[in-house]
């Protein structure tokens, strides 16, 4: 691994949905586990790309729910719904299932946000609406975190 477990990517999709991986962002990732993933609703209006050792942390997160209690069952399946395993090819590239492309509105342009093994795949405008902010609304809401972490350090 680079250690470089974090990123971020711009890039256009190909013809019929085909997403070609940027190489930085495959440097970031174990030798292992750049070609094969595992294609998920996200958690958010985005689409998640898990490599395996992150898909298989969150299965065993599933795994260890109780399944008799409906508000894990309904997280678990609608996590699994539309769910796919996808490899790359020789160029580095997969294809996006259709139902997920259409679900989240995936058009020309996506943003892609690397974070340890769970790769966001973003519609560029949905992106870009959600989380663009002026210099001084980011200086903002870093002094709320950092406030609001302090505080917590504190009380514990």
């Amino acid at each position: 691994m680079s250690g470089f477990d974090y990123g971020f990517w711009e890039i256009a999709i190909e013809k019929h949905g085909r997403i070609k991986l940027p190489s930085a962002l495959l440097k970031s990732l174990p030798e292992a586990e750049r070609q094969r993933f595992w294609v998920t609703h996200g958690f958010g209006n985005h689409i998640m790309l898990w490599t395996e050792s992150a898909y298989r942390a969150k299965m065993n997160f599933f795994n260890s729910l109780d399944k008799n209690i409906i508000t894990n069952k309904r997280l678990r399946n609608a996590f699994l719904r539309d769910m796919a395993f996808v490899e790359c090819d020789a160029q580095d590239r997969f294809v996006i299932p259709k139902t997920l492309m259409e679900y989240y509105k995936i058009g020309k342009e996506v943003v892609l946000v690397l974070d340890n093994g769970q790769i966001e795949i973003w519609n560029a405008e949905e992106y870009r609406a959600k989380f663009d902010m002026l210099p001084e609304e980011f200086e903002l809401l870093n002094e709320q975190i950092h406030s609001a972490h302090q505080l917590n350090a504190f009380e514990k």
